[in-house]
């Protein structure tokens, strides 16, 4: 319990007094294995036990309802896009603070501990310099920004129809300048007009086999029709060796 305290946890508390741990060996008790811990802030919830729902199993769960506030969950992390300039700034940082590292110094622990630390160091702060925070949502666009946040959390409370006008022509003139910036960067920058729309994007040919005549590709439907007519002139009026069906098995006939 000293560590639990140290820890700020408390120990749960059970709403009904029933075992968790049934045997089937005759004169044996059902006991009770029963300990969960929680934080400062949940010291007055109650754990209970559904010895219902254990089945075959000789053990019953233990459940605990928490009830977690909508603010306590984090929607942010920090993300680095994929062929981005802040990518490749990333990359260069790291590459620039690794070649400043003194690498002659690596002959005891000690030296390896504090040359692990600058690496991660190094990493860290190129991450921090060109990451940038992102709210998730299940409706995130990347155009979406603290302008239009707050102009629909002015609607959410006001519920005025002046204030949604507001908001629509606020993610309008976003969305709008978003994308142009984006054009122009793609334009200028990595000239690659397949980024904007996803069913025009580069893609590689499938990898195909055509049937050679004569030592030329049939490549039109006129020159594999003449093929496939000159072929099977060839075989024509050929007589056909019986004897290679010898080989195959005979079966007696089925009733």
């Amino acid at each position: 319990m000293d560590l639990a305290d140290s820890l700020g946890l408390v120990c749960s508390l059970l709403e009904l007094l029933v075992p968790t741990h049934y045997l089937d060996t005759d004169g044996h008790a059902n006991s009770v294995i029963d300990l969960i811990f929680l934080g400062m802030s949940c010291a007055q919830v109650l754990h209970y036990i559904e010895p219902d729902l254990r089945w075959p199993s000789d053990h019953a769960s233990l459940l605990v309802n928490l009830y977690i506030l909508l603010e306590n969950i984090c929607f942010s992390k920090k993300i680095l896009k994929h062929d981005s300039d802040k990518e490749n700034n990333f990359l260069f940082s790291i590459f620039m603070g690794l070649c400043a590292l003194n690498f002659s110094r690596l002959d005891f622990v000690d030296d390896l501990d504090l040359f692990s630390k600058a690496v991660s160091r190094i990493i860290s702060n190129a991450w921090d310099a060109n990451a940038r925070n992102i709210t998730a949502t299940t409706r995130s666009k990347e155009w979406w920004n603290n302008e239009c946040r707050n102009a629909l959390a002015t609607y959410r409370c006001t519920e005025a129809r002046e204030d949604w006008c507001l908001f629509r022509s606020t993610t309008r003139s976003i969305k709008r300048s978003f994308f142009d910036d984006r054009i122009a960067e793609i334009a200028s920058t990595n000239k690659r007009p397949w980024d904007l729309m996803s069913w025009v994007k580069q893609y590689k040919l499938p990898i195909v086999e055509a049937i050679q005549y004569q030592g030329l590709f049939c490549n039109s439907l006129s020159n594999l029709w003449h093929a496939l007519h000159s072929s099977y002139n060839v075989t024509a009026n050929h007589s056909v060796q019986l004897f290679i069906l010898d080989d195959i098995l005979c079966l007696a006939p089925q009733p």
